[in-house]
């Protein structure tokens, strides 16, 4: 039974078995991205530096976005924004600890895959198809060990997801203002991470076209406005910061010399190396722990596949193959290395291209049949992720941590400093959640307690 005769149901038990099953994708992928954040937060130096502007009052909140490895900034200040929302709301339930953030984080992106999971299986009228799609986008062992980690990377991701899954339901098509709510939605993903452009780029070039399609001249051209119009809107804070700095800061200088240098000839386009570092990506992402060297390859089939099948959906075709190949040819032009999180945006796309193709490439008959296979596999393989994101952007030494600095803040004993026996991250500070949960310093005191391996706290003298 497809999705749209669920929802129609006069009985209500249509109603409730897609609230049940949403519920139900709601709370699996909930619990599996904030298991034991308590004891395993990733507390380094981005997570440090955006929880405590996070802390701050909603006017001190910068008008850019975090600053990139590549000496710029993203364009616009909404991952402050949320991450300030979950301060607000969550913080006050666990002490506004960091870990409250990533807890936050990973109920913002499990709702999106619920709204996914709705969207897919809505727009293919497959349940086992749209199961699989979250099934392996959730699991994914790189994605879910990072989906609790306060960083923009990956909230910008989640955002991308939603505006895919907006298209993907149609939600423009009801009203001017759902039309600028999913174009809304797309350009913030790009506020909190600039790799999300190929997504919203292609969210765009959706809403404009589906209008085309229809030979609706008018709403194209209204869709087109409406957009530019929302853009503008987002970009006044970016704009704001650009005035009060005399236009003296750019914050994507990196990305536009690396472009200019490319179309004056000084360098060459990186077509090939754009190729290897998203099927590098592919494999790191959604392939591992195993590994393909042919990932690359299966993709560029999927989409070929794709393509001819759903070729009277433009819609369909610009969340899953466009944002793709918008993404090799434009990194193409990025002369800095590509690292595997770049591609985060893009694992919707790449995920819902490969269950398409596999559904389509049978006869119309066994396309159930296929969907049941695909979600036996994705679920048989999931004990396997969790293993594997369990190992990997986990700080171990959080739970020693956070409990030396909870018994230093009852104590309410003023110390120099607070150091640890172990050994934390360079870019971390053993003195970070001992100021959040309002302990004080004094510079006059003889103490420097001393959070051990254990969790306990003991206490040296530092002399005068």
């Amino acid at each position: 039974m497809g999705l749209p005769l669920l929802m129609s149901a006069r009985n209500g038990s249509g109603r409730a078995a897609v609230l049940a099953l949403t519920a139900l994708a709601f709370a699996l992928t909930l619990a599996i991205r904030v298991r034991g954040i308590e004891s395993r937060f990733w507390l380094q130096g981005d997570q440090i530096r955006d929880w405590s502007i996070a802390l701050r009052s909603f006017t001190d909140l910068p008008l850019v976005g975090p600053a990139t490895h590549v000496q710029g900034y993203t364009v616009g200040p909404a991952f402050y924004w949320i991450l300030w929302s979950i301060r607000v709301i969550v913080g006050p339930w666990f002490q506004n600890l960091p870990h409250a953030g990533g807890i936050g984080q990973a109920v913002l992106e499990s709702g999106v895959d619920t709204l996914l999971l709705i969207a897919v299986w809505r727009r293919t009228g497959s349940l086992p198809v749209a199961v699989s799609t979250i099934v392996l986008l959730a699991t994914a062992p790189f994605a879910l060990a990072l989906s609790a980690v306060i960083w923009n990377p990956v909230v910008g991701a989640t955002l991308a997801k939603a505006a895919v899954a907006l298209v993907l339901l149609d939600f423009h098509r009801g009203s001017s203002l759902g039309l600028a709510l999913t174009a809304a939605v797309g350009w913030i993903a790009v506020h909190a991470y600039t790799g999300a452009v190929f997504v919203a780029v292609s969210v765009f070039a959706a809403l404009v076209l589906d209008a085309f399609v229809r030979e609706d001249l008018r709403t194209a051209l209204r869709s087109a406005a409406t957009i530019f119009a929302v853009v503008v809107l987002l970009q006044t804070p970016y704009i704001a910061h650009q005035i009060a700095t005399g236009f003296s800061d750019s914050g994507m200088g990196a990305v536009g010399n690396s472009i200019a240098r490319i179309l004056s000839g000084r360098d060459r386009l990186r077509l090939a190396e754009s190729e290897a570092g998203y099927s590098l990506a592919l494999n790191q992402i959604l392939v591992t722990p195993w590994t393909f060297a042919g990932v690359g390859w299966a993709m560029v089939t999927a989409s070929a596949v794709v393509l001819f099948r759903f070729r009277h959906d433009p819609p369909l075709l610009m969340m899953t193959v466009v944002p793709q190949a918008a993404a090799v040819a434009g990194y193409a032009f990025f002369l800095a290395g590509l690292d595997s999180y770049y591609y985060l945006p893009l694992m919707p796309s790449a995920v819902l291209t490969l269950v398409l193709a596999a559904t389509a490439v049978v006869p119309v008959r066994l396309s159930r049949a296929a969907g049941v296979l695909i979600l036996a596999g994705a679920l048989a393989i999931v004990p396997a992720r969790l293993r594997t994101a369990a190992t990997m952007f986990s700080m171990r030494e959080y739970a020693a941590l956070l409990s030396g600095s909870r018994t230093l803040a009852q104590r309410g004993q003023p110390v120099r400093a607070v150091e640890t026996e172990f050994q934390l991250p360079a870019t971390s500070d053993s003195e970070f959640l001992y100021r959040i949960l309002g302990g004080r310093f004094d510079a006059r005191s003889p103490w420097i307690a001393v959070i051990t391996s254990t969790g306990n706290v003991t206490y040296r003298n530092g002399g005068p």
